[in-house]
């Protein structure tokens, strides 16, 4: 489960007892370091060492083809993407509180929270699949893999764009109601968030007026590498959030006969 810890606060639910637990705010950075560092790695392995892809602007999937560097993608990114999973969660514990913490429900005018984190949480598992079915030649099972790559994408956009509208909504109401913003919301993350979409939008249009006019010749990794540098961005900018209310992530088991108020210790 995961909880909002205020000040001096370390209580959880009746009947359960914390079998252990860690602060969250780290666990995006981790999630997009693994992530990137998996990419440059096989980047560094297939283009620089190995020369199984060209120096400039190789695909990313074709950085992951060879050997041993698709064993390297699949250990990395699925890793990873299990990160992302527990942090998808959390983020749908933090943007409800947020939401929430002012009675502020109308705000969640696009996809509610729970199911945009939900939403990004299942893209991370397409991309676990597209990731693990990486193989050299002939053997590429391409459909599958662009059915998890993409859908990562688009999972990811989703989520992101609605989450962010959600607390920067609830953020602008508290504000115009001449109100304290919402806690567990920090300036500069929330900007890094709309700068992201702004930079998902004008990649789109990019890639729309590239199919357009014809131009080919990279763009299509180009756009891969780029995408991918802002979906991780946003990620990082959540542990500024995270770090402002204090979510801490526990296990708990249900116990019979504890007094009613269980304490973490």
């Amino acid at each position: 489960m995961t909880k909002t810890k205020g000040k001096g606060e370390n209580a959880f639910a009746d009947g359960m007892v914390v079998l252990g637990g860690l602060q969250v705010e780290s666990v995006p950075i981790k999630a997009a370091i693994l992530a990137l560092g998996t990419i440059a790695t096989c980047y560094i392995t297939s283009s620089v060492l190995l020369k199984h892809t060209p120096l400039w602007l190789p695909d990313i999937t074709h950085c992951a083809r060879g050997s041993p560097e698709r064993y390297f993608f699949r250990i990395g990114m699925s890793i990873s993407c299990c990160m992302l999973i527990g942090v998808w969660v959390t983020v749908a514990t933090w943007a409800e509180s947020v939401c929430k913490s002012l009675k502020l429900r109308q705000c969640c005018t696009a996809l509610p929270n729970e199911k945009a984190s939900l939403c990004g949480a299942v893209g991370c598992l397409l991309l676990i699949m597209g990731s693990c079915c990486i193989e050299p030649g002939d053997e590429m099972p391409w459909t599958f893999h662009t059915i998890g790559a993409s859908g990562f994408f688009i999972c990811q956009i989703v989520a992101m764009c609605s989450v962010t509208s959600n607390v920067s909504k609830a953020v602008r109401q508290a504000e115009e109601s001449g109100l304290v913003a919402p806690a567990g919301v920090s300036p500069a993350a929330l900007s890094i968030k709309h700068w992201c979409i702004r930079a998902f939008w004008a990649l789109l249009a990019l890639e729309v007026v590239f199919r357009i006019v014809g131009v080919n010749g990279g763009t299509g990794a180009l756009l891969e590498w780029l995408l991918t540098a802002n979906v991780m961005v946003w990620v990082i900018s959540l542990s500024l959030d995270f770090q402002r209310c204090k979510l801490y992530a526990a296990f708990v088991e249900p116990q019979q006969g504890l007094p009613s108020k269980a304490t973490a210790q």
